[in-house]
């Protein structure tokens, strides 16, 4: 991801106030999507000797840089996309019209009473705050209801609104994911802690006032180069690293203190860990994001990381299915072809998803842009195949929460516009479209699909359901008491002493 812009420090006031106000903080390879980590926002590189980045209160470290040919995925930064422009929707205008995308908004949308049960809900719902909570995407800006004028221009041009409270409540959002936007002065999500959980709660805050219902506030988090949240958070090194330790305690301790941290600063879905066994050392993409090469070791830290993560009180992201480890493509350039057959596939890929069906409830899935000719003939990107659906839910026996891979990556050129690829995912069974390049193209033609029986309205209330019950179990589903754990967590010396046990055990 691009490097984070210069902030000016916030008073203290302005925290209290944030986090009192929604009681929140409950709260991307693959933006569930990875990005690059390295960058910044003036192109210059941004970093000082010491190696801060830009200035709050207290500032991210961009700390021990590990230079990688290898691109971050999900929520990140697609290899082939424009740094400037990461959503992948066309560069941004700072002297364009002010006029944008109309929002989707129903005259007909109102609260909802998120205590009323999830049946009574979903009873409840418009079809727009049903469709609405089935996209996740990236907002630009730092600070939920007064972003800066270059966030306000980019938001505009992107989903007709200014700030990003006004998108979450124009399109009834049932996710954000966070970013290091790169589009000019305070565009990206993350600049520093303070910054990071005053944003969480304003933007809870703005679905309390929509829906009433909480957000999954996203970002990837696995640790090497693939983070969003740097120093003075805990960073752990890369999965392989972590695989190498050879200790399941000390990956379950590591899962602990990432979720632990996210959960402080409103991050409550981290999208880790890499359950792809990379069996090819020439796989541009995985790499070290991978705990091992063998099945069994990578199956066995995938379930102790997730484990730790879940322990936290966040949502752990199992990705990439059917598995991204034996490809020699990048997915955020182009479609990679997985060769195996299904048995090579029941052998190898699918075991470290299994965990996924143990506990659907406390994990969800990332589905990869990935052909798989053995399950489905046809040649389409599993996040718009029905048939690779139909082995997660069925072989695999995972009933919970299912998103795409970053919709904005190469891998889908071809196969749709923004409509017609949100529309196909959720037909094949996708539950969560994660960053399609526009978002109002995307959810009119969901809602459209929806009006004329080509998505049914059942079928979206299933997955609707699964978002729902995510959020209930995270505690989020009612936006106005999402539990406010303190960021005095973050970096603390506990969890710097569990990263130095990590570094001596890898050696690394």
């Amino acid at each position: 991801m691009p490097m984070l812009p210069r902030h000016r420090p916030r008073p203290l006031a302005l925290l209290a106030a944030g986090l009192l106000l929604a009681m929140v903080l409950a709260a991307c390879s693959s933006p569930g999507s990875d990005s690059v980590v390295d960058g910044s926002a003036d192109g210059s590189g941004g970093a000082s000797d010491d190696g801060l980045v830009a200035v709050g209160t207290e500032a991210w470290e961009s700390e021990d840089p590990q230079p990688s040919s290898q691109a971050t995925d999900d929520a990140d930064t697609p290899s082939t996309v424009d740094p400037q422009d990461p959503t992948g929707a066309g560069a941004i205008d700072p002297n364009a019209a002010a006029a944008g995308p109309a929002p989707v908004t129903g005259a007909d949308s109102g609260p909802l009473d998120p205590r009323a049960g999830i049946d009574a809900i979903v009873a409840a719902m418009t079809v727009e705050q049903k469709v609405g909570q089935l996209f996740t995407v990236t907002v630009i800006g730092n600070d939920a209801t007064d972003p800066s004028p270059a966030a306000r221009t980019a938001n505009q041009q992107l989903f007709g609104v200014e700030t990003p409270a006004e998108v979450v409540a124009a399109y009834h959002l049932g996710g954000v994911a966070y970013f290091d936007h790169d589009l000019g002065e305070g565009t990206s999500n993350v600049d520093d802690v303070l910054q990071v959980a005053v944003f969480s709660a304003g933007l809870q805050q703005a679905a309390a006032d929509d829906t009433g219902i909480g957000l999954l506030i996203g970002a990837d988090q696995e640790g090497g180069n693939v983070v969003r949240l740097r120093a003075p958070a805990t960073v752990f090194p890369s999965a392989r690293a972590i695989g190498n330790t050879g200790d399941l305690e000390l990956a379950r301790q590591v899962g602990m203190v990432t979720g632990t941290e996210a959960r402080a600063l409103g991050v409550n879905w981290v999208y880790a860990p890499v359950a792809d066994v990379n069996v090819n050392p020439d796989n541009p993409v995985i790499g070290d994001r991978a705990f091992a090469v063998e099945t069994s070791r990578t199956s066995q830290f995938v379930a102790a990381t997730a484990e730790g993560l879940a322990a936290a009180g966040v949502l752990p992201t199992l990705k990439h299915f059917p598995g991204h480890g034996d490809t020699a493509v990048d997915s955020h350039s182009s479609l990679p072809t997985i060769d195996h057959d299904i048995e090579t596939l029941r052998t190898v890929d699918l075991p470290p998803f299994l965990l996924a069906a143990q506990d659907p409830t406390r994990t969800s899935v990332m589905v990869g842009h990935l052909a798989v000719p053995a399950v489905d003939a046809e040649g389409l990107p599993a996040t718009i195949s029905s048939a690779v659906m139909n082995l997660l839910r069925g072989d695999v026996g995972f009933d919970g929460l299912v998103v795409t891979d970053a919709m904005n990556m190469g891998a889908l050129s071809g196969f749709g516009d923004p409509g017609s690829l949100a529309v196909q995912a959720i037909a094949a069974g996708i539950d969560v479209v994660l960053m399609p390049t526009d978002l109002p193209v995307a959810q009119r033609a969901v809602l459209a699909a929806v009006a004329d029986g080509t998505i049914p309205e059942g079928r979206l209330d299933v997955s609707v359901r699964r978002v729902l019950e995510a959020k209930q179990v995270l505690g989020v589903l009612d936006a106005t008491t999402i539990a406010t754990p303190s960021i005095d967590v973050v970096g603390s010396a506990a969890h710097q002493q569990v990263r130095e046990q990590v570094r001596a055990a890898c050696s690394c």
